[in-house]
């Protein structure tokens, strides 16, 4: 079944937190939340088949928790829960250690 004409719509705890949102054939970007502007993309290679994904740019740590994905067709609709689980990078930096008493030779 083809997801071209269905409602899309990834949003977080509330179906108005827009994360994604498609519609009418095409990406409506009126709703999204702010820290999502610019960062999400529908992946629509295989959308005749069904087949979509959501991809976020530049992953935050704030981005880590829950999504809905609601899909909605003329005759039906359906949810798919998802958590996105965020591991940051740690990056330390070493300085030498400098002692009064270290001398190298």
């Amino acid at each position: 079944m083809s997801a071209e004409d269905m409602e899309l719509r990834w949003f977080r705890s509330q179906f108005s937190a827009v994360v994604h949102w498609y519609k009418d054939g095409r990406d409506q970007y009126g709703e999204q939340m702010l820290g999502y502007q610019g960062r999400t993309e529908l992946l629509k290679d295989n959308i005749t088949s069904g087949s979509v994904s959501l991809r976020i740019h530049n992953i935050q740590v704030s981005d880590h928790g829950q999504y809905t994905c609601f899909f909605q067709s003329s005759v039906s609709y359906e949810e798919a829960l998802l958590e996105l689980q965020v591991a940051g990078k740690l990056q330390a930096e070493l300085s030498k250690f400098h002692s009064p008493q270290y001398h190298p030779v």
